[in-house]
């Protein structure tokens, strides 16, 4: 339903909104059963047998076992959680880690820290024009004292899916002993995420992607994945995770899950509808525009339209779009304000001085035609202003951006 403000949300990789009936799930836990679920009384087993509920509830959506499924803060610590749980208690086994250099800085900050730390040397792959990672690269890359393979199911910057599936079956005809880590944050909502079916050993979820709650992640670890606990202090989670349990979030994070599950098919057919629109018609429409991130829509996540403008910066659009009332975003949420360019899009190849021009649209269950006629609006007169202000003049564009501006 449209914003009762006006506004036009265009952000739904960085958080979406929750769900009414989410918030109807977590209320309960917020002003009635608020007890300590590790607590013995009447009232605190109501909030436990609610995370028991939830868990099963999580395994059976992505195809684990209850015992798989460790309730955590969110994407940002289930990452940690995965990458520094497996290598500390793998340290007999070997240290080395492959990831790539377009991974969200959950995964890439940890692998950097590990390698100053000395418990890890790390291989970092470069993804295709396209950001996809192929899976030829990773079994390239695999050796006997390989630990872990790291990479996200679908990039949140420029919504490129990687075929983690094909990446596990050559890594472990390769080295069976490695494991794979899939960070699904971006992809759950849309993809689904079926754990075997991937072939995964841990995988990475977080509520507030898929309109749940923020402060509620999920690490699925297989069975027999050794993982040294990172947060210490407390049983919570059978040992794996310390810290008394957020009843409300996880309760909510559960329905946001179903939901998500049932409503994927008509969510996916709608968000495919208004990103084929942006796609074809914000190169029309603005000169020297590039999308970014795969043209196949198939290798592409429903609802992502990144794209770099030339001869501006994406910052200074951002700012001109809100005053015109569409919140949008020039790539992860996590690095608003840095100024250097997205190391998503330098590592994909795009040329610097065009990929600060970056803007990402993500596109969710309650936008509509009306909200893309609204962008379409406002947008080109916005670039046409900024480049007449710009003190670089507006010349033809270098040949090293004809590639990305020809798609």
């Amino acid at each position: 339903m449209p914003d009762p403000t006006g506004r036009v949300y265009l952000d739904h990789a960085a958080t979406t909104p929750p769900d009414p009936a989410v918030v109807e799930a977590m209320l309960p836990f917020l002003t009635e059963a608020w007890h300590n679920p590790s607590s013995i009384y009447v009232e605190a087993q109501a909030a436990r047998a609610a995370i028991d509920r939830a868990r099963a509830t999580v395994a059976r959506l992505i195809g684990a076992h209850e015992g798989e499924i460790i309730f955590t803060s969110g994407g940002s610590e289930s990452d940690n959680l995965a990458l520094r749980g497996v290598l500390a208690a793998s340290t007999r086994r070997g240290r080395h880690v492959i990831t790539s250099t377009v991974e969200h800085h959950a995964v890439l900050d940890t692998v950097e820290q590990l390698e100053r730390e000395g418990l890890a040397e790390v291989t970092r792959l470069v993804p295709g024009p396209d950001g996809r990672v192929s899976p030829e690269a990773v079994e390239e890359a695999v050796r006997d004292d390989t630990v872990l393979v790291s990479l996200m199911h679908a990039n949140n910057e420029v919504g490129a899916i990687t075929d983690i599936a094909e990446v596990s079956r050559r890594l472990k005809a390769r080295n069976p002993r490695a494991m794979v880590h899939t960070d699904a944050v971006q992809s759950a909502a849309h993809l689904g995420v079926h754990v075997d079916r991937l072939g995964v050993d841990l995988l990475t979820l977080t509520g507030h992607k898929l309109y749940g709650p923020r402060g509620a992640g999920v690490l699925y670890a297989r069975s027999g994945t050794p993982l040294q606990p990172q947060i210490l202090g407390g049983g919570q989670e059978d040992r794996r995770r310390a810290g008394t349990e957020d009843t409300a979030a996880i309760a909510g994070l559960a329905r946001a899950m179903t939901l998500a599950w049932e409503r994927r098919e008509a969510d996916v057919a709608h968000e495919r509808a208004l990103q084929q629109r942006l796609i074809e018609e914000l190169p029309r429409r603005i000169p020297m525009l590039a999308i970014t991130g795969p043209r196949d829509l198939s290798h592409r996540l429903p609802g992502n339209v990144s794209c770099c403008v030339g001869f501006v910066e994406g910052e200074s659009i951002l700012l001109a779009l809100d005053l015109a009332g569409v919140a949008a975003s020039s790539g992860s949420a996590c690095t608003t304000g840095a100024v250097e360019p997205s190391h998503v899009l330098v590592g994909m190849g795009v040329p610097e001085d065009l990929a600060r021009g970056s803007l990402r649209f993500t596109l969710g269950r309650g936008n509509t035609e009306a909200d893309v006629d609204r962008l379409l609006e406002v947008l080109p007169p916005i670039v046409q202003r900024l480049r007449a202000l710009s003190p670089i003049p507006v010349t033809e564009p270098p040949e090293t951006w004809r590639p990305w501006l020809d798609g």
